[in-house]
Parts: structure tokens; C-alpha cells; sequence
């Protein structure tokens, strides 16, 4: 189903594993580049400015020419319709697909854009089509965008649209339950802690599997995402904001304040605690975030102490936490450490689990007949190679 060579990403995924065992000194220079010429990648993938670079010149492209092409047919009311918005979201797929498939574009900014592009203009195009007199129909809106969000993300495994397919369904959650239930506005945080439990247990478990390693990056978002929105759909100030949409006292106190302040404050925490105990850094890093929220939250409506005493003390004791953790941890204990990761990654990077070399390996193409490089007879540990390579 994903639009890119297999075996290339495959073959991709081992040269970043060599990379990290060349930069700690397990294989030379030489092994490396044997390795590379053997199970070679043919993307086309430059740098990062040069990908911002290209980007923003196929934006302009594409603007310019859908703009020439509806000047064409302005004197019709065929172009201000959604099946215009469609026609040239197709168009701009096409050119999508033709420029993976046929030039090998991988996350080189022309396939960014054109994805970006041709998603917009078929979002532009649903929210038309069920649109009647400047009246939105957001629950069918919603569902069209996240089918076809969800078959972008499963074709091309791009995050941005992995994301906007999580608010996608989201927001067709949301709609669907406060337009079809009669007490939908008094009981959509509870719906809404509920569907993002299940869907953040779900991208966890999908994530560990090997057979998903393509779309490792989509799962980490989906991961961000829903622990986020399970914290948000319980946090005292969201729900009081909704509550004050559908109460005719706005500002007064909320079914269940209690359990709300309760998940506000203890939940990040819960995050944390998991994080450290499962060494699961997205978990980790989440929660510390939250922490931050539930400050903020708390501070909004109770002002304990001057914001500036506050800030300070706050400044003081995380800096005093730090310091002493870091001396803790200079001699590893319980399988963390206060040195520097071998590796960087996704969201610093949010640290993915690495693909296991002998795993990627045996999904590589075969070796050719005539093929004479042989790895073997080294003797310090590792690299596996001696200087006779």
C-alpha cells in the first residue's frame, strides 16, 4: 500500500543503523561504504534547506498553475464549484504519484507539497460539498476528511497528515456525539477521554510491531496526540469552557468539578510515573509538558502567591531537582543515565526504538552471484571485521 520502494526504505533503515555504529567505532569508513553499495537507496532526498527550498517553490508552482487554470474556465460557474476543488486535488495527486513512483521523490519538498496541496484542495472540496448557504455540516466534513487523511497517511506515511487524520476523527467524534445524543455537550469529556485511551493503547501496540516499522514516525504522532487530547478533554478549564457554551451562568462551577481538578492535577504526573517505570520517553516528555499545563491551569483560578515569587521558586527548585538527578545519575542506575544518547531522533526526537540490524538485513535483496565482498575473521567485538575486509 505505501507509495515508496519497500526495499529502499528498508535498505534506508540499515544505513541509519550503520551510521550510528560507524560514529561509536564498531565498523571503519571502508565496512560502511561496502555495506552501502550493496544494499543501496535510490531516493531522492536532499538536505533540509534545500527540502524548505523546494517546498515553497512547489507551492508557488502549483498556485500559479491552478490559479492559470481557473482563469481558463472563469467565465463558467464550473470553477467555484466542488467538483473543481476535486478536479484539481486529482490533478495534483497525480503529479504526487508520478514524482514518487516515477523520479523517486522521498521526502524531498516536491512530494511534501504536492501531499499538502492535493489534501487541502480535497478538504477545500468536502467542506464545499456539505456546505448549504454559509452553513457548515461538520460531522460529514469531518468524516470525509479523515478517509482521506487516513489513505494519505497509509500511502505515504507523512506525519503532518497522520495528524490532521487524528483531528480529522477527533473532530468527528466530537460532532457526532454532541449533535446525535441528547446529553452529548454534558457527557463529550468522558467520550472523548474514552476514545483517545483506546486509540493511544492501540498506536502503542501497532508501534512495536516490526511489520509497521514504515510508519514508526506516524505512530509516535498519533501516541503525542492522543495523550494530549486525553488530558485536554479532562482538564478543569477546557470543561468548564464547554461547560459555559451550553450554560445559561457561564463561570459557575461544573458537574463533577472534583474529578475534573483531580485529572488536571494528578494526571501528568500518572504520565510521568509510567514514563520512567516503562522507560517510554514519549510518556515521559508528555507528561513534563502537561505539568506545565496543569501549573497554568491552577494559577488561572487560584493565585496562591505573586506571579513573579511564584516563577521564582518554581525556577529555583526545578533547577535544584535537575542538578541533583544529574549527580544521581552520572553512574547509570536502574537502566537510566545522565549521559548523552548515542543517537539523536524524532522530537529530541521523542526517541523511537531502533530497528534491530539483523531484522532489516533479512529483509534486504538478495546479494547478486558475482558478488565477492564477505564479512567475518574480526577480533574486537562489534564490528565483526578485521583489516583483511
Amino acid at each position: 500500500m505505501i507509495a515508496y520502494d519497500k526495499v529502499w526504505l528498508a535498505n534506508l533503515r540499515l544505513q541509519a543503523e550503520l551510521k550510528k555504529d560507524k560514529l561509536k567505532g564498531f565498523i571503519n569508513d571502508a565496512e560502511f561504504k561496502a555495506i552501502a553499495e550493496k544494499y543501496p537507496v535510490g531516493f531522492y532526498t536532499p538536505g533540509l534547506f534545500a527540502r524548505i527550498g523546494l517546498f515553497i517553490l512547489t507551492c508557488v508552482v502549483i498556485s500559479f498553475g491552478d490559479g492559470l487554470l481557473t482563469l481558463f474556465f472563469a467565465a463558467s460557474d464550473l470553477s467555484f464549484t466542488f467538483g473543481w476543488m476535486f478536479f484539481m486535488g486529482l490533478l495534483t495527486y497525480i503529479a504526487l504519484e508520478f514524482m514518487v513512483k516515477t523520479k523517486h521523490h522521498y521526502r524531498s519538498g516536491i512530494d511534501d507539497a504536492l501531499l499538502f496541496i492535493s489534501g487541502l484542495l480535497f478538504a477545500v472540496g468536502f467542506t464545499m460539498l456539505f456546505s448549504h448557504y454559509n452553513n457548515v455540516y461538520y460531522l460529514p466534513v469531518a468524516g470525509a476528511i479523515f478517509i482521506f487523511n487516513l489513505y494519505f497517511s497509509v500511502r505515504f506515511a507523512d506525519m503532518f497528515m497522520t495528524a490532521m487524520c487524528c483531528f480529522a476523527f477527533l473532530a468527528f467524534v466530537f460532532f457526532g456525539w454532541t449533535k446525535n445524543i441528547s446529553f452529548g455537550m454534558a457527557t463529550i469529556p468522558f467520550a472523548m477521554m474514552l476514545v483517545s485511551g483506546v486509540l493511544y493503547s492501540l498506536s502503542y501496540v501497532y508501534n512495536k510491531q516490526k511489520k509497521f516499522a514504515d510508519y514508526q514516525n506516524c505512530f509516535i504522532i498519533t501516541q503525542v496526540i492522543f495523550l494530549l487530547v486525553l488530558y485536554l478533554a479532562g482538564n478543569y478549564y477546557v470543561v468548564q469552557t464547554l461547560s459555559d457554551e451550553i450554560s445559561s451562568r457561564p463561570g459557575g462551577a461544573i458537574p463533577f468539578g472534583a474529578f475534573f481538578w483531580i485529572w488536571t492535577m494528578v494526571l501528568p504526573f500518572v504520565y510521568v510515573g509510567f514514563g520512567i517505570r516503562q522507560k517510554d520517553v514519549i510518556l515521559l516528555r508528555t507528561g513534563l509538558l502537561l505539568i506545565v499545563a496543569a501549573v497554568i491551569t491552577f494559577r488561572t483560578y487560584y493565585h496562591v502567591l505573586p506571579l513573579d515569587t511564584a516563577l521564582t521558586i518554581g525556577g529555583a527548585l526545578i533547577l535544584g531537582i535537575a542538578y541533583a538527578i544529574m549527580k544521581y545519575l552520572k553512574t547509570p542506575k536502574h537502566g537510566f543515565t545522565y549521559a548523552e544518547p548515542d543517537d539523536t531522533n524524532f522530537m529530541d526526537h521523542l526517541k523511537v526504538e531502533s530497528l534491530i540490524v539483523a531484522e532489516t538485513f533479512a529483509k534486504a535483496p538478495a546479494a547478486p552471484a558475482n558478488d565477492h565482498i564477505r564479512f567475518g575473521g574480526g577480533d574486537s567485538g562489534g564490528g565483526g571485521s578485521s583489516g583483511d575486509f
